[in-house]
Parts: structure tokens; C-alpha cells; sequence
């Protein structure tokens, strides 16, 4: 009708993005971007390590929060994050639901039936609940890892050591690094530490003589000793085990007739070396006391020979170092020497030539024995 009149073409508002809905859910309101919907990165196909990056960063997935899991969770975090198949069915925890966690990376299976939380620390406590797992009930820490675990002298907790069990069967423990001994175990051979299970102190070195030398089994029953441990009780133990030949248990009778003999047990895993080292020299005693002539005590020397007034300490930083042990040790030294003593101290660098040392002690011996004999002329 108005031919000169250019019509404007028909208004249409831009389609919204694709991640956008197209229907504005509150008019009159500007359009709102929503963000992409966020899918967790898929876990890895394979997990290796306990530590194992989580998706290219420093998290682990998350363990399932089901109250079945969560008694199962309990049960793992008090034994170092290891639990089991069967003790996961206890709990309710059925067979695919493991498979589940184990396909999604919450689980590893170091070895059959035996499940580790991903994410626990790889503590040289969790292998040796691994191991003892493996097991199956008849396996337990043993030997050398059994004196590691109860903090025996000569024995340390350490990953290059092989872990060592002693089981009832012939069942195969399917994990490297592991030493299986062969055995009867009796209840009362049982101890637990650090929820781990493992032989007690006296059937522990019952075992550690049939494998190590006696200087370190000795180091380990004086430990037993000092802190307070029955000679009766390990004599018990050793009398019940031991075999004609059997070297294990008759090391540890020797060991048990020297204690009596000596009445005292060493303060240091220092003297026991030094007791090694010093053995078969005469006269030698360990633990003396030594009085004045109204009898009040002097001193308590760590080894003597009384027949030329020679006192013999291990000197231990623990016990000989620092301002207030200096002047310990400078006051109790002239109070021995009022009584006609002479105090030789032994380090630790000293003990390391045994020939040198023992030489040292016997000139020191020949040197008393000719100033006592002028004194008394």
C-alpha cells in the first residue's frame, strides 16, 4: 500500500547456546549461564601403589559412605588399612560390591583375599599385616620381625629386611619378600603389638638363636630382662620347646644360667656389646658396687675388675654427654679414685677394633696389678 516504505524484516532473538535452556525461567530476569554439567574424571584401569595419583592430581577417590562399608572401613584403619575379603562379607559387603571397589580404584588386592584401602600410609607395619593376612590365620610375625615389633635391642623396623613369619601350615604365602618358617605355635606363644599378631618375647628368642649369633641374641635378652621380663617365665618357655640339638632354645638356657650367675641385668645395649667384646678376660664382672669402708655406696660401676680396682664404663651419649653428665661422671671419678679406683671409659668409636680394645683393658689390667703390688710394698 505504501510502496516507498521500506518494511523492516521480522525480529528473531538469537537461539541461546547448546548448554543453555531456550525457556528463561524467570521472565523479566536476565538469562542466567548455567555451568556444564560436571562428570568426575573415570578412575585409572590400574593402581599400582597405595599413593598413586588420583586422576592426574594429589587426591584419592573417596571410600563409600554405606554403614556396612563404614564398620569394614573401621576395622582397616585399626589394622594399618588392611582388611579382607571374608571379614568384608561379615560386614554385609558381598562379593560384586568388592569387585566394585576394587574395578573403581578404592580397593587394591596385594594378594588373594587380602583388601588395602587406597590412600592408607605403606607403612613397614601395613606389609607385615599383609603378610600375616596372606596367611590366612596361620601365619604370624616371627623371628626378626617379631623382635623389630617389640622394640627388641639389635632388632629395628626397616623395609630392606625381609618380613619373617612362622606358620602351622604348608600354606603359601603368594607375596615377595617374605620369609616363611615352619612350626608349632601354642596360644600362650602369642602376643599382639600394634594390632598385629606375633610371637611373644620369650618364644621370639627361643627362634632368634636357631638363626642369629649368640652376641645378638644376647643383646635382645638383656633388652627382655632389663625391662622386667620373668626369668622364670622365659626358662618355662624354653624348657617347653627345646629338643635334643635344638639350637635355638639352648642358646637361650646358656643365655638364662649367665643371668643368674651375674644377678643383674646390663643398662645398655652399650655394655652388652662391651660385656662381647670384653669376655674371657679374668676377673671381669659387670653391675659392681662398689663402698667405702663404713659401707656407704660409691658407686655402681657398668664392669669391673675388682682385684686391681679398674672400673670399665661404656660411655654413651645417652648417659656420659652434656654439661650435667660431665659433671656427674668428674664427681663420681674422684670419689672412686679417694678408694684407690681408676675409671677407663669406652666409646663407641673405641669398640669398633675389638683386638685394639681388648688389648687396651689387659695392658690396663698388667699397669694396675704393678701399682697396686708398689703400694703394697
Amino acid at each position: 500500500a505504501n510502496p516507498g516504505r521500506t518494511r523492516a524484516p521480522p525480529h528473531h532473538p538469537p537461539a541461546p547456546p547448546p548448554h543453555i535452556g531456550s525457556h528463561n525461567q524467570n521472565p523479566g530476569q536476565p538469562e542466567r549461564t548455567r555451568a556444564p554439567p560436571h562428570h568426575p574424571p573415570a578412575p585409572p584401569p590400574h593402581i599400582s601403589s597405595h599413593t598413586q595419583n588420583w586422576a592426574g592430581t594429589d587426591m584419592v577417590p573417596t571410600m563409600p559412605t554405606t554403614a556396612s562399608w563404614g564398620a569394614v572401613g573401621e576395622l582397616a584403619a585399626s589394622r594399618h588399612g588392611v582388611t579382607s575379603r571374608s571379614q568384608a562379607a561379615q560386614h554385609g559387603i558381598s562379593r560384586n560390591s568388592v569387585a566394585q571397589l576394587l574395578r573403581r580404584g578404592y580397593l587394591i588386592e596385594p594378594a588373594p583375599g587380602v583388601l588395602v584401602v587406597v590412600g592408607s600410609a605403606p607403612t613397614w607395619h601395613q606389609q607385615i599385616t599383609i603378610a600375616t593376612s596372606a596367611g590366612r590365620a596361620t601365619a604370624v610375625a616371627a623371628f626378626r620381625t617379631a623382635a623389630a615389633l617389640h622394640g627388641m635391642d639389635g632388632y629395628e623396623c626397616s623395609d630392606s629386611e625381609p618380613i619373617e613369619l612362622l606358620a602351622t601350615s604348608h600354606r603359601r604365602v603368594a607375596l615377595p619378600g617374605i620369609v616363611v618358617h615352619r612350626g608349632p605355635i601354642q596360644p600362650s606363644d602369642l602376643h599382639t603389638v600394634n594390632s598385629i599378631t606375633c610371637t611373644s618375647v620369650a618364644r621370639t628368642l627361643c627362634d632368634l638363636g636357631s638363626i642369629d649369633p649368640v652376641h645378638r641374641v644376647r643383646m635382645a635378652f638383656e633388652w627382655a630382662w632389663r625391662n622386667n621380663y620373668s626369668l622364670d617365665w622365659l626358662q618355662r618357655t624354653a624348657d617347653r620347646l627345646h629338643r635334643p640339638g635344638q639350637r635355638g632354645t639352648g642358646v637361650l638356657q646358656k643365655l638364662l644360667v649367665d643371668a643368674r650367675l651375674h644377678e643383674r641385668p646390663t643398662e645398655s645395649a652399650l655394655e652388652v656389646r662391651l660385656e662381647c667384646i670384653l669376655e674371657g678376660i679374668p676377673g671381669l664382672v659387670r653391675q659392681h658396687s662398689i663402698h667405702r669402708a663404713d659401707g656407704s655406696l660409691v658407686a655402681r660401676t657398668d664392669f669391673a675388675i675388682p682385684a686391681v680396682r679398674l672400673a670399665l664404663e661404656a660411655h654413651s651419649k645417652r648417659f656420659h654427654f652434656g654439661p650435667t653428665a660431665d659433671a656427674h661422671d668428674a664427681q663420681r671419678d674422684t670419689a672412686l679414685a679417694a678408694q684407690g679406683w681408676y675409671t677407663y671409659y669406652v666409646t663407641n668409636q673405641a669398640m669398633n677394633n675389638p683386638a685394639a680394645l681388648r688389648a687396651t683393658v689387659r695392658r690396663l689390667i698388667s699397669q694396675r696389678a704393678d701399682s697396686n703390688s708398689d703400694v703394697a710394698a
